[in-house]
């Protein structure tokens, strides 16, 4: 009796670009948590090594511009504004910005935690940074903080539409 050919079902690709390392750690995070292999998708991380929206939106055209992806997101501070020539580039591309609010990831994981964000962006980093397991570039160092129970009860919007496109499934 011949074998049964196993044909390879395409799988839906998406691409997350944070904004720095931190980011990219934290997504890493998320992902372990929330990914499923089985789930008909295969999730691109990847980081623009900071700078202003302009440079992480550009960093994100030249990443993508020679491999397809059916989704694109990008993960970004709100501390700057992103100028309307930015905004229109990533709508062109079907770029789909998401803004870590107040300030930055650190604010917004503060508020998860339910402590004060405060004022800048250095004195979030420099309020979450101590508390975190190891260093804010390792994914594992969210795990103790940032556990699955943790995620699935925030409400903040950022995080569960990054929850909800890493279980989805196509």
């Amino acid at each position: 009796m011949a074998k049964k050919k196993i044909r390879n079902q395409q799988q839906t690709t998406l691409i997350i670009v944070g904004e720095g390392e931190h980011e990219q750690a934290f997504l890493q995070h998320m992902k372990s948590i929330y990914d499923n292999r089985l789930s008909g998708k295969k999730v691109t991380l990847d980081f623009a090594g900071g700078g202003s929206p302009h440079d992480v939106i550009k960093y994100t055209v030249k990443q993508t511009q020679h491999r397809a992806f059916d989704y694109i997101y990008i993960l970004m501070d709100s501390d700057v504004a992103i100028e309307a020539k930015d905004t229109k580039t990533a709508k062109e591309k079907n770029f789909i910005l998401l803004q870590s609010e107040p300030l930055c990831l650190e604010g917004m994981l503060l508020e998860v935690l339910k402590q004060a964000a405060l004022p800048t962006s250095q004195a979030c980093k420099n309020k979450l940074h101590p508390q975190l397991s190891g260093s804010p570039t390792e994914a594992s160092s969210y795990s103790p903080l940032f556990d699955k129970p943790v995620l699935d009860k925030t409400t903040k919007m950022t995080i569960v539409t990054l929850r909800e496109i890493l279980k989805k499934s196509y």
